[in-house]
């Protein structure tokens, strides 16, 4: 497989996996997580693949929405690096009564087996309007 297609077969795979999280679509998601992976979200978290899972799970039935932005993809043959924001709305982004919307930068790391892409490795920062003098 191409760089260009590795990447353009991440970007998909990348916006398949926000949009299950969003929904917390579990057999999606279990498609796409790699055996090891870790997450480390916007509140502090460090969840093993299993925690993470389980937490997923509980999303069903949400009414969240998951745009992205400044998505930079960095390939390095059969592991990808990916950067950029998302902008969460709709209700129920942290928890199921949480109103707000929330905006992240975020690192992921992925890795291609078997001709499908597994997000390995997640990192989540909240993003503030701050000024700095």
């Amino acid at each position: 497989m191409s760089e260009d297609a590795k990447t353009n077969a991440l970007f998909t795979t990348i916006k398949s996996f926000g949009e299950a999280w969003a929904r917390g679509d579990t057999v999606a998601l279990a498609e796409l997580l790699s055996p090891t992976y870790t997450h480390n979200d916007a509140t502090g978290a460090h969840l093993k693949r299993d925690a993470w899972f389980s937490y997923a799970a509980k999303r069903t039935g949400r009414g969240t929405q998951i745009t992205f932005r400044e998505v930079e993809i960095r390939v390095f043959g059969d592991i990808a690096v990916v950067t950029g924001f998302n902008d969460l709305s709709g209700g129920g982004v942290l928890n199921s009564k949480d109103s707000g919307d929330l905006s992240i930068a975020f690192t992921q790391v992925w890795r291609l087996q078997d001709g499908r892409w597994l997000r390995e490795a997640f990192q989540a920062t909240p993003v503030q309007n701050l000024t700095y003098e």
